[in-house]
């Protein structure tokens, strides 16, 4: 194992012993009567310093996983060495610049604590995408707005792949910045429409393996039985079933509305128990979503 393995995976070990992220209290400064004496005099050499190395971690959210977590806290590791008085400005700016520049970290908040801390309250960017290039190699995660962050093997994300039929077959631009490339916007905004609002609508919803934006603005293929975007979802045997699912989110043009989507999940759901036998059809149709199930019924 690498240095850099053992130190994050240290950090690691520190945060789940304080079951946290989001609130960061760096401790612990010095005694209280310190602290106050160097209040009077701040450019005194007395000024009692803040070891940053020295951190607990509060409130992490229940989306981040383990893996997540061990990659956060290298990107961060970094910026949490060494220390500073308490009351110097230029150090605790510092320290928030260092921390903004991390692409997980979506802004950042500093206050005293007295007698003895820093607490740093910081949101992080929640990754809802991985994406790949067409031959399956990672190449990113991003978050609902499309934003690049690093690649972190085994974060359970659905996916989008790139294919050059569609457009390019990477990503250009850099870590915390969005990606330049509709697709990958588009594909992100699907997953979270997903997650926060279709999912919920249907009772053991399969899980959304990919979303596939290619076809976005149907540069590759106009017809309709091959939709600007497509989901795959798990079947029971963990083979994907592909879906037509229609245009992107905030499309100019008419959308099928998101209860309609669901009820045709139901209702296959319900003549075709996980997915069974299926190997694609089509959530957009409420009336004749069996005429797009293939293998087709009867057949």
């Amino acid at each position: 194992m690498s240095n850099d393995d053992s130190a994050g995976r240290t950090w690691a070990i520190r945060i789940a012993v304080w079951s946290a992220f989001v609130l960061v209290a760096i401790a612990f400064g010095p005694r209280a009567v310190q602290v106050l004496a160097s209040r009077v005099d701040v450019s005194s050499r007395n000024c009692p310093a803040v070891e940053f190395d020295r951190v607990g971690f509060v409130a992490r959210p229940d989306w981040l996983s383990d893996d997540l977590l061990l990659a956060v806290s290298r990107d961060l590791q970094p910026f949490l060495n060494g220390s500073a008085p308490i009351l110097d400005d230029a150090a605790a700016r510092q320290l928030l610049a260092g921390l903004a520049t991390v692409p997980w970290v979506e802004e950042t908040r500093l206050e005293r604590v007295f007698p003895d801390r820093f607490r740093v309250a910081f949101g992080l960017r929640r990754p809802v995408l991985s994406v790949r290039d067409e031959l399956a190699r990672p190449l990113c995660l991003v978050d609902r707005s499309g934003i690049a962050l690093p690649w972190v093997d085994g974060a359970q994300l659905p996916t989008t792949m790139l294919r050059r039929e569609g457009g390019v077959g990477t990503v250009r631009g850099r870590m915390g910045e969005v990606v330049d490339d509709d697709r990958v916007v588009a594909a992100a905004a699907i997953a979270v429409q997903w997650r926060d609002q279709l999912a919920p609508l249907v009772p053991d919803c399969p899980r959304l393996l990919e979303v596939d934006a290619n076809n976005l603005g149907l540069r590759w293929v106009r017809s309709p039985e091959y939709p600007e975007v497509r989901v795959a979802l798990a079947r029971a045997d963990g083979a994907p079933v592909v879906f037509g699912y229609g245009r992107p989110v905030g499309a100019a043009l008419p959308c099928v509305a998101i209860d309609v989507k669901a009820k045709v999940l139901r209702a296959i759901l319900a003549e075709h128990p996980a997915l069974d036998g299926l190997v694609s059809g089509d959530l957009r149709f409420e009336m004749r979503w069996r005429a797009w199930l293939q293998p087709r019924q009867g057949s």
